[in-house]
């Protein structure tokens, strides 16, 4: 397996050398994560298992990452279903678990017991399974995704062992407003594995101001990350101006390219798209006041 550094990407859009102007086809940030908060209303359950039990392990993760390589023709929309295995589909329909013969259920346990598709760790892989579904909601604590209502997993949060959040192992788009699918470490993994595991889930939005990192915490840089123009700070990548993404702050990825494109101000007076290009707005994907740079040739 290929191994990745986890960090959530901030992609870019510079369409200075395109030609051209790109309107709705999805321009917004991807990748594997700022650190994560819990925001649950009370302490995480016992652990269970081989852990440690300490509800601490869930800290900053500056680890690389053993993971599947992405389909290099993969699709934008459902970029992280590779992370979900095969089998059902965490998230996914609640039928697949159900007691007549789903995906998985192969359990033991009581007809009558709700079941879900959770992302269980596996010999240091996560793997999908029809479990029994847990108690706590989206942003309750949990040391794994057994203690995790249907439809959520356990990622790991700075200092608060765990945090359940939704899975979005099918379309990117399918978070719920405010939130956006990105890449975090399962709780369990911190705690078990010899490299922390990612899983697709929506996370929280930080809605920062673009084009301005100081409002950002240290390492981390603003871009748009839902294609109704939702922004956070993200940890940034390499690439600049039709690039591939993830790319540099002050970029933004196209999800019609996978190609970085120059972000920039519709009424700024500073030449941000150099010669030969302007700064074009006017799709619901950019916030007010912002664009990306066309070529004017």
């Amino acid at each position: 397996m290929a191994t990745w550094v986890f960090a959530l990407s901030a992609c870019s859009m510079d369409d200075s050398a395109a030609g051209g102007y790109e309107d709705g086809g999805g321009v917004f940030g991807s990748g594997g994560g700022e650190s994560e908060s819990a925001q649950s209303g009370g302490s995480p359950p016992p652990a269970s298992g081989s852990g440690s039990g300490s509800g601490g392990a869930g800290g900053v993760v500056n680890e690389d990452l053993n993971i599947p390589a992405a389909p290099e023709a993969q699709d934008p929309y459902t970029r992280f279903a590779y992370l979900c295995g095969d089998g059902c589909t965490p998230g996914g329909e609640p039928t697949e678990c159900s007691s007549d013969g789903g995906a998985g259920t192969g359990t033991g346990l009581p007809a009558a017991q709700t079941l879900h598709c959770q992302l269980v760790l596996d010999d240091g892989d996560a793997i999908p399974s029809c479990q029994p579904a847990g108690r706590f909601e989206a942003g309750g604590p949990c040391h794994s995704g057994a203690d995790c209502a249907a439809g959520l997993g356990c990622v790991a949060a700075d200092g608060e062992g765990g945090v359940c959040r939704q899975y979005c192992c099918g379309h990117v788009e399918s978070c719920a407003a405010g939130t956006y699918c990105d890449e975090r470490p399962m709780a369990q993994s911190v705690v078990e594995a010899s490299a922390p595991v990612p899983i697709p889930v929506c996370v929280p939005a930080m809605n920062c101001e673009l084009l301005n990192d100081s409002v950002c915490p240290t390492g981390l840089t603003c871009t748009i990350v839902r294609e109704d123009g939702t922004t956070s700070c993200v940890v940034p990548g390499e690439g600049r101006a039709d690039e591939r993404c993830p790319c540099a702050p002050g970029f933004v990825c196209s999800m019609l390219t996978n190609q970085c494109k120059q972000l920039c101000r519709i009424d700024s007076r500073a030449p941000e798209c150099g010669a030969g290009a302007k700064c074009q707005g006017g799709s619901a994907i950019y916030p007010a006041g912002f664009g990306v740079c066309v070529s004017t040739s």
